[in-house]
């Protein structure tokens, strides 16, 4: 009988998510992250390369949109006029809600990024140009690492959206940087914190357990 062959995105996802757990644990642990060696991407002389990953990536912004106003010189009854007149306004309507709908303030730019975590930013790749977001400026980390996703929100600028197997990392590690050891009691982190607790107990109840949390995803 052929075996199964998983889903490479669920192993993907899940993988992600044990890695973020045991980076969770080995922080609160009282460990630090540790320096990628040094590549091509030039950094400032003091910056510190912690994390290199594909993620997905959406800002949130409004923007402007225009609409054509249609006005139609009509010749006949009065009630064709009307009619008219009345289907006129209708259509005016529509496109006049379309283009509201399209300048409201919602997720766009989405796109999958290379994404480079250091000591002071996060560069994002995003068609062709570096982008640089940086660590000083953010004012709230949020969102839900057990979905695979988090926000940053700046001070100055549109927020961030960061998701796919390899957020939960860079939500821990961003944490840590941004709000130094505090960090790991974010509400955002708040699932990796119950998946540490529980594998630590789990463990400690174990004879001969493999140390360290070895937490699965919630479902």
């Amino acid at each position: 009988m052929r075996r199964k062959t998983e889903d490479p995105q669920q192993v993907a996802l899940r993988e992600g998510w044990s890695s973020a757990c045991q980076l969770y644990g080995y922080l609160h642990g009282g460990g630090d992250l540790v320096a990628l060696p040094p590549g091509a991407v030039r950094l400032n002389p003091d910056e510190v390369a912690y994390g290199d990953a594909l993620l997905g990536y959406a800002r949130f912004y409004g923007t402007t949109a225009t609409y054509q106003q249609s006005s139609t010189m009509l010749l006949g009854s009065a009630t064709f006029v009307a009619a008219g007149l009345a289907a006129n306004a209708i259509g005016n309507a529509a496109a006049r809600n379309r283009a509201q709908a399209q300048a409201a303030h919602q997720w766009r730019d989405h796109a999958t990024v290379r994404t480079i975590l250091t000591s002071q930013r996060l560069l994002c790749d995003y068609r062709g140009q570096w982008l640089s977001f940086w660590h000083t400026g953010v004012v709230e980390l949020q969102g839900d690492v057990a979905q695979w996703l988090f926000v940053l929100r700046y001070e100055v600028g549109d927020p961030v959206m960061l998701h796919g197997p390899a957020a939960p990392w860079f939500a821990v590690s961003a944490a840590r940087l941004v709000y130094g050891p505090g960090g790991l009691q974010l509400p955002a982190l708040a699932p990796l914190a119950r998946a540490y607790i529980e594998a630590t107990t789990r463990d400690q109840r174990m004879l001969g357990g493999a140390p360290g949390p070895q937490a699965l995803p919630p479902a």
